[in-house]
């Protein structure tokens, strides 16, 4: 298959190409202008641009011969009330349509557990969505509107709905580069929350080789890139201090949980 992964530069995106390369797929890597693309991109095809600001005719000739669209790109992931999380959703919603109407008939974008909202218990496809910040509304919005647009248009959708990803942590802006960050400037304890919120916690390698497979298969809906495994936040944290060697300690109860930090969510599998 010959695969475009936008974000392909990022956390996530450079080992989905990888991947992608190492079951022999073809892969066109979009990535910012002026950005070095990470050593995993090798071996793709490499297009600078702004997703946002492509012209048909740029679409055209990036995705020419793509059979599928893997959109990961998103801007401040990570910080879930930032702003352009709303302000940026249509022009997502704009770059999938304009890629549809070049001829790429399978498209998978990167959704978020926090769409959901507040829940407690498994999530699978069912599940209601009631968002409680602008990651998740923006991501909620995005999801509703593509299977709408999907049914107008007569593409093959897969929504990638993803949970809390670790691995490559150096380079994450997760709790556990938080860590690592915090290890390197010389201090002895990490703050956090009570801990004993259940997550569903999936390494990177295990979420590209899900998303591989996700694409491969063709199939529709929305899916669970998760470990399908609750487990508690203390857990998770003490676990990747040792198995690592690092010298610090977390303090607990030092934050209150969010309003949309659920006591115990996970993917269906």
């Amino acid at each position: 298959m010959k695969i475009a992964v936008t974000g392909a530069n990022g956390y996530i995106g450079r080992n989905v190409v990888k991947e992608l390369l190492n079951h022999g797929h073809e892969v066109v890597s979009l990535i910012f202008e002026g950005e070095t693309p990470h050593k995993y991109l090798s071996g793709s095809t490499v297009v600078y641009a702004d997703i946002f600001a492509m012209s048909d005719s740029m679409i055209e000739k990036s995705f020419s011969g793509c059979s599928t669209l893997c959109h990961l790109a998103w801007q401040a992931g990570f910080n879930h009330q930032d702003p352009s999380h709303i302000q940026n959703v249509v022009k997502h919603f704009n770059f999938v349509d304009s890629v549809v109407k070049s001829g790429v008939n399978n498209i998978a974008v990167a959704g978020t557990m926090h769409e959901v909202g507040y829940h407690v218990g498994p999530i699978d496809e069912n599940t209601p969505c009631t968002p409680l910040n602008p990651y998740g509304i923006a991501k909620n919005f995005l999801r509703q509107s593509l299977f709408c647009h999907s049914k107008q248009h007569e593409y093959n959708l897969q929504w990638l709905r993803f949970y809390y990803i670790t691995g490559d942590d150096k380079y994450s802006n997760s709790i556990f580069s938080k860590i690592l960050n915090a290890v390197e400037e010389g201090k002895k304890t990490f703050p956090l929350n009570s801990g004993e919120m259940l997550y569903d916690f999936i390494d990177i390698k295990c979420l590209s080789e899900q998303i591989r497979e996700n694409l491969e298969s063709g199939k529709a809906g929305i899916v669970n890139c998760s470990s399908g495994v609750p487990t508690s936040l203390r857990t998770a944290v003490e676990s990747f201090i040792k198995d690592n060697g690092l010298d610090i300690k977390p303090e607990y109860n030092v934050f209150p949980s969010r309003p949309y930090d659920s006591m115990a969510i996970w993917g269906k599998k």
